[in-house]
């Protein structure tokens, strides 16, 4: 009797080690099964189908009648479901045993026929869900616009302008609301004069005008019409010459 191999197929992680969890599993299902496995590593390759990758297709190539293959989960076979029943399809003409180990599953190709080939497509469509490309939502896949896609522009690039860079806008500050009584507005229109101060002594000149008038026409000197009305000279001669109509009746020296 010749000894089958039984081989266990598990890849490397994304960095290029070894994937602790798929040997571990691989180990708990020989130990559970009472299995001698013979580990046989692959590239980290989730974007590739079956055909590509060599360690995979070498490992199909040496399989012979009898041998077992046990892998942790389908997803280490192919691309997406169909890829995988591709590969699966291909391990069945070569009359070797599946195993796999997080589904509890085994395909023994002992008996195979082409019936065999129907039922294990049944069962892919139910347990294995396809693959999409990392990163992208499930959907339709983007449309293409019609036509050429547009040249670019030849030449020079844009000089960039020199100077000063232009001045950024202060944020204007909201207007606070005042607490209190709100002032009353403005009519429209002059605001009132204000009236001027007029002191004591001007009161009494524009009060006395018209009796100084009637002494200046009588050509009374300004000492004696001071004297007369009770007011300081100097002041009162000052006024009168300030007077528009009393200036006139002022003559020199008086």
């Amino acid at each position: 009797m010749t000894n089958h191999r039984i081989i266990g197929f598990c890849t490397l992680n994304r960095v290029g080690r070894t994937d602790t969890k798929q040997k571990e599993s691989l180990a708990a299902y020989a130990a559970e099964k009472t299995l001698t496995l013979e580990i046989v590593e692959g590239r980290y390759s989730h974007k590739k189908k079956w055909k590509v990758r060599t360690e995979l297709l070498k490992l199909l190539e040496d399989l012979k009648p009898g041998d077992t293959l046990v892998t942790p989960t389908l997803s280490l076979l192919g691309l997406d479901s169909g890829d995988i029943l591709s590969f699966i399809t291909e391990l069945m003409k070569k009359k070797a045993d599946l195993h796999i180990v997080d589904l509890g599953l085994v395909i023994a190709a002992s008996g195979y026929t082409g019936d065999m080939i129907a039922i294990f497509t049944l069962m892919t469509a139910l347990t294995v869900v396809p693959k999409g490309k990392p990163g992208r939502k499930p959907g339709r896949p983007a449309k293409r616009k019609p036509g050429r896609p547009a040249k670019k522009k030849r030449g020079r690039p844009a000089k960039k302008k020199r100077g000063r860079p232009a001045t950024k806008k202060k944020p204007v500050k909201p207007i606070k609301k005042k607490i209190g009584r709100p002032k009353l507005k403005k009519k429209p229109g002059r605001p009132p004069a204000r009236k001027k101060r007029v002191s004591k002594f001007q009161e009494k000149f524009n009060d006395e005008v018209f009796a100084i008038r009637k002494y200046l026409k009588s050509q009374f000197p300004v000492k004696m019409i001071a004297e007369k009305l009770g007011m300081p000279y100097q002041a009162l001669l000052g006024l009168i010459k300030k007077h528009p109509t009393l200036k006139g009746l002022v003559k020199k020296g008086r």
